[in-house]
């Protein structure tokens, strides 16, 4: 269920954040991964409860500290998949064509 759930404040002290200057110039602060994970603590009730959110945040934060272990986000592609991704593009080119022929 919730990946940090044994994370110690050592460890979490210890990591390093990187674009911590982008981080607060988009969040106003610096993310602090003590306080991130006491966050995902509180919402899941001492990690007994499920809740979305803290188990996103509880993914990303686990990912930064195991870099090494961090999963592929994006799934295999079937080839029907992509040939229905290939027809949205088209559509989505067709009406911005059609959106440029009216407004000229």
């Amino acid at each position: 269920m919730y990946k940090t759930k044994n994370a110690t404040p050592k460890e979490l002290k210890a990591l390093k954040v990187i674009n911590q200057d982008e981080i607060e110039d988009l969040t106003g602060s610096k993310l602090d991964p003590v306080k991130a994970w006491e966050v995902i603590k509180d919402v899941s009730d001492n990690f007994k409860n499920t809740d979305e959110k803290a188990l996103e945040a509880d993914q990303l934060l686990f990912e930064m500290l195991n870099p090494e272990m961090k999963q592929s986000k994006k799934p295999e592609k079937n080839n029907e998949t992509i040939r229905l991704q290939e027809k949205e593009r088209a559509r989505a080119l067709e009406l911005l064509e059609l959106e440029l022929l009216i407004a000229a």
